[in-house]
């Protein structure tokens, strides 16, 4: 198999990185932030709460795996604020995701779990599973939340 970091970066993720799955801390709470439907997507779409199943249904259906690629792509927005360049940075991170997961298919890997950033077609995103993060950002020596004018957004493939 390739090195799969340099795969990631190659492809075009701002940084990659392995974990145990059992480094990911899961906060059933987080479920309430689905439950409020900022994202408009709760009991719409099959990937999203409470289609996708309870936290406990999906958290163990995560720990199946044991290794978690932690992917995020770094952006200086123009409008910080601005929902479709979020969409469309979101559309983004998934596809490039999506792409790596057909190359780490190609290499034998057949069993893979890719939680998006948000919701995309066959995958759940990291809230829906109420991954925590700032913890996940943390255990792989990434930022998650800075006061630098930048977003980050994160997807996940568990393997």
């Amino acid at each position: 198999m390739r090195d799969i970091i340099s795969l990631a970066k190659g492809m075009g993720f701002t940084d990659a990185a392995l974990l145990p799955v059992e480094k990911l801390v899961i906060v059933p709470e987080y479920r309430r932030f689905c439950e409020e439907n900022l994202c408009g997507n709760y009991n719409v779409l099959p990937v999203c709460p409470p289609m996708s199943g309870t936290v406990e249904e999906m958290t163990a259906a995560m720990r199946k795996y044991r290794t978690a690629l932690v992917l995020t792509i770094v952006t200086t927005p123009v409008n910080y604020m601005d929902r479709a360049e979020q969409r469309a940075s979101k559309k983004h991170q998934n596809l490039l995701t999506e792409q790596l997961m057909e190359a780490m298919r190609a290499d034998g890997l057949s069993d893979l779990l890719m939680m998006g950033a948000g919701p995309w077609k066959h995958a759940s995103c990291m809230s829906a599973y109420c991954v925590d993060a700032q913890k996940m950002a943390d255990a792989a020596h990434m930022k998650c939340w800075e006061n630098d004018g930048k977003i980050r957004y994160f997807s996940l493939i568990l393997f």
